[in-house]
């Protein structure tokens, strides 16, 4: 049997959570670069938990083929669901992004939505360092996630809203982070560069596309 992670608390609930707190934006967040990612055809998707991403890229990209990797029994049962149209063109991993045995490499498409958020720097780095080690040479990265909001009101609202989610998720689902920390350095540190970015709610949160061997936009 599969141990229980706490994450599973969240699996049926968060959908809802999700669309009371912020209404469709955060999915619009993971998806409104999909467009740019129909000629990838190698895919490692982490931390999509209940699938709605998931199901999205393999509806809007036929070809595709994705390894999917998620720390929550629960949530991986749920996006088993929902890709249950394109089972043939999925595998599911259930393991902690530190430290569980990466697949081999050869992903032209890396996929962290609302991820990297959940770990503090040192963590992150790992992640990051690991992640980047499996990307080709010309891959894209997605990444939607938090940000720090252009504009002195958006900013403080997000500053509360921030500090309750963080105390909610460490409470409920135990992650390690206490604050928000901003990946790009991380990014660049690896031939990384920003080729698309989309935002919302004056840059609080925002979808970026990355690419080694690309300038930045």
């Amino acid at each position: 049997m599969t141990a229980r992670h706490p994450f599973d608390r969240l699996a049926r609930p968060y959908r809802w959570m999700e669309a009371i707190s912020f209404g469709p934006l955060l999915h619009w967040c993971r998806t409104v670069h999909l467009p740019c990612l129909v000629e990838c055809k190698h895919a490692l998707v982490v931390g999509d938990g209940d699938g709605r991403f998931l199901a999205a890229l393999l509806a809007s990209n036929p070809t595709i083929r994705v390894q999917a990797i998620d720390i929550s029994p629960k949530m991986t049962e749920l996006a088993k669901q929902r890709t249950a149209f394109a089972a043939d063109r999925v595998t599911f991993t259930i393991g902690d992004v530190l430290d569980i045995p990466l697949p081999a490499g050869g992903y032209d498409l890396i996929v962290t939505n609302f991820l990297l958020d959940c770990f503090p720097l040192d963590q992150l780095r790992t992640v990051i360092d690991r992640l980047a080690g499996v990307l080709d040479q010309n891959g894209r990265w997605l990444v939607g996630d938090f940000a720090k909001p252009t504009r002195p009101l958006t900013a403080l609202i997000a500053k509360f809203g921030m500090a309750v989610m963080y105390f909610v998720f460490r409470c409920v689902a135990r992650i390690p982070a206490r604050h928000l920390v901003d990946p790009t350095e991380l990014l660049q540190a690896h031939g990384l560069s920003r080729t698309a970015k989309a935002s919302r709610l004056d840059g609080w949160l925002v979808s970026t596309v990355w690419q080694r061997c690309s300038s930045v936009s």
